[in-house]
């Protein structure tokens, strides 16, 4: 390849690196939207707010419902509320709302309020829908009344992953419905392995006359979590009866973030676009980092400046957590306060 191509090539690529780093910025710009069913403006705010901030904090907890008070009671202060950006009615009962994540993460650590900070543990739900002594295993193929789909949009408004079953052939090997509705975990856990599952949810979903009754447990790190609820639908119920449980793991894993500084970063065997495009979309995804941005490139290791809530060691041990491991300085490596591989 003659040498002005390759030149032409680096600059490209270089100047694709710099874009890519640039992305976390703009990112963090961008807004968080929930929508609401409200009767007013007033209510869709409340509501709207609190929901953001549960997004953020990967939990309800009295501190979330505390700064929520808080914020309300101040949004005519010098406009501090500019955290949220519109709200707009687009039915009679529904309002859609924006918020700036990056304000309200900002509240959340003034007002010393715990949150999930990093990756949020995947856990895989298995669910038995219980109607008229038919016990449904709960997966792709079967739904019941939408109980999954139900799940599916609280995962979202938690930003904490659930997983869903196939409910194929090797499930209904593995998973008895009895194990579920018995609260048997053992082999629920070992069942989840192949879905590379952090932990499970056993939901027992049960229909009587009149009313309906969920019953959860999750299994995370070697604990067992457990909540219930009634109601009128059994989807609704399903809800509850897990966000409890979700609420339990996430408040054992909830610190007050500390103010943001900036710790500069190492990786090594990052070869190519692809790599780094891969190691700058997981950090992004951590809630413990706000930016990272190029601050030297060499070979296969590239150094990061990081702005993180977390101290060096505790941004390191949560790396470490998220498929990353410590590394040697690599020879003739720039300079960088941690060096990190994969696993």
């Amino acid at each position: 390849m003659p040498t002005h191509r390759k030149l032409h090539s680096f600059s490209a690529f270089l100047f694709s690196l710099a874009l890519l780093l640039l992305a976390p910025l703009a990112q963090a710009q961008e807004s968080l939207v929930v929508t609401v069913a409200a009767e007013d403006d007033a209510s869709a705010l409340e509501q709207g707010l609190e929901q953001a901030l549960v997004r953020l904090a990967g939990l309800r907890s009295e501190s979330v419902h505390e700064l929520v008070e808080a914020l309300l009671a101040e949004r005519d202060d010098e406009g501090w509320i500019a955290a949220l950006e519109r709200r707009q009615q687009v039915e009679d009962d529904r309002w859609r709302l924006e918020f700036d994540p990056f304000r309200l993460r900002t509240a959340l650590r003034d007002a010393g309020v715990p949150a999930v900070l990093g990756e949020r543990p995947g856990l895989l739900v298995w669910a038995v829908y219980d109607q008229g002594g038919q016990r449904d295993l709960l997966g792709d193929a079967v739904d019941g009344p939408g109980v999954l789909r139900e799940l599916q949009d609280l995962a979202e408004s938690r930003d904490m992953p659930l997983l869903f079953p196939l409910g194929d052939l090797e499930d209904r090997r593995a998973a008895q419905p009895s194990d579920i509705v018995g609260g048997v975990t053992e082999p629920l856990v070992d069942a989840a392995r192949r879905y590379e599952a952090d932990g499970v949810i056993l939901l027992h979903v049960r229909e009587t006359a009149g009313e309906t009754e969920a019953r959860a447990i999750a299994v995370h790190d070697d604990r067992e979590f457990r909540g219930s609820a009634r109601g009128d639908a059994p989807e609704g119920s399903a809800r509850e009866a897990v966000a409890l449980v979700l609420d339990q793991v996430a408040e054992r894993l909830a610190r007050v973030p500390a103010e943001p500084d900036w710790v500069r970063l190492g990786f090594s065997g990052v070869q190519g676009y692809a790599a780094f495009e891969r190691l700058r979309a997981e950090l992004t995804r951590l809630q413990a980092v706000e930016v990272a941005r190029l601050d030297a490139l060499a070979g296969n290791t590239v150094v990061l400046q990081v702005r993180s809530g977390l101290d060096q060691d505790d941004l390191v041990d949560l790396l470490r957590g998220s498929g990353f491991a410590r590394a040697e300085v690599p020879e003739d490596a720039p300079e960088a306060d941690a060096w990190l591989d994969r696993r």
